[in-house]
């Protein structure tokens, strides 16, 4: 063989060893690739996919209708939430979901024992800013349907005085979330604030006996101030995200 085709021999000999090896070089990167294509999702800052809270809600209703409910101006409500995240990125995300609230204060009213219930049902839209991975601050946003039953036990008439409303309202609210457990796990574990304003039509009180409806009309109606359901109000949950 001829020193002209040992060196066309060499050369061919380079370049399949060169092309080879870009070849395994390359197949070997498609596994980091791909993992770094689901990095974005995973570092994502702030809670996971999902949120559940519960957790508990005091709002001060500072209307002469409530005045025959409470003693004092509050109202506390037992309060559970549960959302989903549907947009996200490196520092914001934007969360939907469902809240449900619902409570019951008790006092005396004209020597009578008196309560008042509101059930609170709704939708909740969250904005949150995550500027650290254990930590975030949101916007929550919160329309909803609201249900309320009062009563008073009054002695001198065979039953107890009643009413009933349905109203819609909406709730928004700033608050703040830090993580309590450490970052390595997939379930987080969140302490969560909040304070805002809750508004709500107010609704007349017109209460009146618990008797069938021919008995009802010879009692009468105990007729109150109207009733506000809407103030200020603070709410503290536990979370778990995942």
């Amino acid at each position: 063989m001829t020193t002209r085709a040992n060196l066309r021999a060499a050369l061919l000999g380079v370049a399949l060893v060169a092309a080879t090896g870009g070849r395994a070089r390359a197949h070997d990167d498609l596994a980091p690739a791909i993992e770094q294509m689901g990095e974005p999702a995973a570092s994502a800052r702030g809670p996971g996919l999902w949120c559940v809270s519960i957790g508990g809600r005091a709002s001060l209703f500072r209307s002469a209708g409530y005045d025959a409910f409470s003693t004092n101006d509050a109202f506390g409500q037992f309060s559970a939430t549960a959302t989903r995240t549907v947009l996200t990125g490196p520092r914001f995300s934007t969360a939907a979901g469902v809240l449900w609230e619902d409570g019951t204060a008790t006092s005396t009213a004209r020597g009578s024992e008196s309560s008042l219930s509101v059930m609170r049902l709704g939708l909740v839209l969250e904005e949150r800013f995550a500027p650290r991975p254990w930590v975030y601050v949101l916007i929550r946003v919160a329309p909803a349907w609201l249900r309320g039953k009062a009563s008073i036990d009054d002695l001198s008439i065979a039953a107890p005085l009643e009413t009933s409303f349905s109203s819609y309202g909406v709730d928004t609210s700033v608050g703040v979330a830090g993580r309590l457990n450490p970052r390595r796990g997939k379930v987080g574990v969140w302490l969560i604030g909040d304070g805002g304003y809750g508004w709500a039509q107010a609704q007349p009180m017109a209460l009146a006996p618990a008797l069938p409806s021919t008995d009802r009309d010879k009692a009468g109606v105990t007729t109150l101030a109207d009733l506000a359901p809407r103030g200020i109000f603070l709410r503290f949950a536990l979370a778990l995200s995942y």
